[in-house]
């Protein structure tokens, strides 16, 4: 598990990702990509940036 934190409405929000659970990927900015991943916090599906390293064989 790998925490990814995010900003809305000027409050920090931790979500707690499986980077080895990938649905989909989407695109790639420098050593990150965009990634359907499994969120434990929300128990759910999301999109958010992975450093590419993460993903492993994705």
């Amino acid at each position: 598990m790998i925490e990814c934190i995010e900003t809305k409405n000027g409050k920090k929000v931790v979500h707690l990702v499986d980077p080895s659970q990938v649905d989909q990927l989407d695109e790639i900015s420098g050593d990150e990509q965009n990634a359907l991943v499994w969120c434990e916090t929300h128990r759910a599906w999301e999109w958010h940036w992975i450093e590419r390293s993460e993903l492993g064989g994705h």
